[in-house]
């Protein structure tokens, strides 16, 4: 059968269709959904399911029927004219409008992306030197030495964090500078610590505690403030205080029996601070790369021409949000919807803030793509099968036949499927992510070899995942691309149609 389609290229890798649907298809929908409204409902003068046609169509309106199959009868339709018109939709078309007399779907059907790379091989980019601050070194190992910390005893005079035992009373004074009987405190072994911060009423207090030795007494008048709320308020204290003991927060020295109590691997202190270098060494040199990385990437996208549906940015969203849902799970929290409860966020709203972030790293992969296919990047068996026995190591010497039998079942399903496809794009963006840093780093890079017709990899698209002898089939850029071709499915977006609105159901797309 078939269809009247009208297309219209829109901006953005977008398609516009009209879809028409025949009326002689729109008439027998019609006869179907009015024999089911006779047998549903009740006419008047009629038994059901006895009434004509066309007193149910006068009783129930065209719309009403319409209403019946018009959504599955919009899928259906969609599919077909995809197919008549050999549209390979990028992913989920959506429903615009729906038309009635004749009945017609208006769909827009997001295309793939379009990239025209510049010259990318010209490219370089100057790499940042790594070096590890020493004071970075140092930082770390007071971390360490912060959980070995304590309070302990000193002879010192007492300073602001000291914790300071001591006895104390004080009573207010008359006018004359006489003591009353009025005794504002009076406290033997109190422990207690000055804070400059956050200091104890009445003012000064905590500053007249400072200077003091174990084993020392001190006298000192302080006149309570006017404005204070105590019933003291106004009124001039002497205190006395004898200090018993006084103990500082005292950091100790980084020593051997420290870092062989942070791990089995540290015999000594000097081991200790030599794996720290080393870890800051590697995670400043990671740190350099991925910067050297993204410039790269933001470069390649200046010198390119980057065009993509808005449906390619709501799949990236779709891509980040599962990402970080998996990632709070790990956290101990119950996924993404857990911390937009706690953070008063709405899915949309926070869908907002990583629309930014979504754009840059899906330009950043097209174009990664793009060059990927340019030079006919792509994956052997051989790495295939090194990749999947990395995923699940090596079995245990002492594993029993039912553990290696259990790992081999594992094994073959990575090689089929969407889990191979997976494997095949992993292998393929790492080998991309290596050959433009080489290109940026001015190294020489050999043209790409053309393939011949009869040579050229299996696409992907063909589940079959492996040959006879059980090896996986190799992968190029073009199969993992093939892939992200979605599905004949459509979802309404302020769709609707007279006296009936058509629900399109959601589909998801596979990448």
């Amino acid at each position: 059968m078939s269809i009247k389609v009208i297309t219209e290229p829109k901006e953005h890798r977008q398609l516009g269709l009209i879809i028409e649907v025949p009326n002689e298809r729109f008439e027998k929908e019609m006869q179907k959904a009015a024999r089911k409204a006779a047998t549903q409902y009740k006419i008047p003068g009629f038994r059901k399911g006895k009434a004509p046609y066309n007193i149910i169509l006068r009783h129930f309106g065209v719309g009403a029927l319409a209403e019946e199959f018009v959504d599955d009868l919009g899928q259906e339709m969609y599919k077909a004219a995809i197919e008549q018109e050999g549209i390979e939709p990028y992913g989920v078309g959506s429903m615009n409008n729906i038309e009635m007399d004749p009945l017609r779907y208006h769909v827009t059907v997001p295309l793939r992306p379009e990239v025209k790379l510049g010259d990318y091989r010209s490219l370089r980019v100057a790499e940042t030197p790594v070096a590890v601050d020493e004071n970075e070194v140092q930082a770390r190992i007071d971390q360490i030495l912060e959980r070995e910390a304590g309070y302990g005893d000193v002879q010192r005079p007492s300073q602001y964090g000291d914790l300071m035992n001591v006895d104390v009373k004080a009573v207010v004074l008359d006018a004359d500078g006489n003591e009353t009987e009025t005794v504002v405190l009076d406290e033997t072994d109190w422990d207690i610590t000055p804070d400059a911060e956050n200091p104890l009423e009445p003012a000064g207090f905590d500053a007249a505690l400072l200077g003091i030795i174990p084993g020392d007494e001190k006298t000192f008048e302080i006149d309570w403030p006017e404005d204070s709320t105590s019933m003291y308020a106004g009124q001039r204290v002497r205190f006395h205080v004898v200090l018993h003991s006084n103990q500082a927060f005292v950091k100790p020295e980084l020593t051997d029996e420290i870092a062989q109590s942070v791990g089995p691997l540290f015999e000594s202190a000097e081991d200790l601070i030599k794996s720290i270098r080393e870890n800051l060494q590697e995670e400043r040199s990671q740190e350099a790369d991925n910067a050297f990385l993204n410039s790269i990437l933001d470069q390649l996208v200046e010198m390119s021409e980057v065009d993509y549906p808005p449906a390619a940015v709501e799949m990236q969203i779709d891509q980040m949000l599962q990402t970080m849902d998996y990632r709070f799970r790990q956290m101990g929290l119950q996924g993404l919807d857990n911390f937009l409860e706690m953070t008063k966020q709405t899915v949309a709203e926070y869908r907002e803030t990583q629309r930014e972030e979504a754009e840059k790293v899906l330009r950043h992969n097209l174009v990664l793509s793009e060059i990927a296919l340019a030079e006919k990047v792509g994956a052997t068996n051989e790495e295939i099968e090194e990749q999947i026995g990395q995923i699940f190591g090596e079995l245990a010497e002492d594993a029993t036949d039912d553990q290696i039998v259990a790992r081999q079942r594992l094994v073959e399903i990575m090689k089929e499927g969407a889990n191979r496809l997976s494997i095949i794009d992993q292998l393929i963006t790492n080998k991309a992510f290596a050959l433009v840093k080489a290109i940026a780093r001015g190294e020489e890079i050999p043209e790409p070899v053309a393939e011949d017709e009869g040579d050229a990899s299996e696409s992907g698209a063909d589940d079959s995942g492996a040959d006879d002898s059980g090896a996986a089939d190799s992968g190029t850029s073009e199969s993992v691309a093939a892939e992200m071709v979605g599905t004949g499915e459509v979802v309404t977006e302020g769709a609707t149609a007279p006296e009936a609105a058509a629900e399109m159901p959601v589909a998801a797309v596979e990448e």
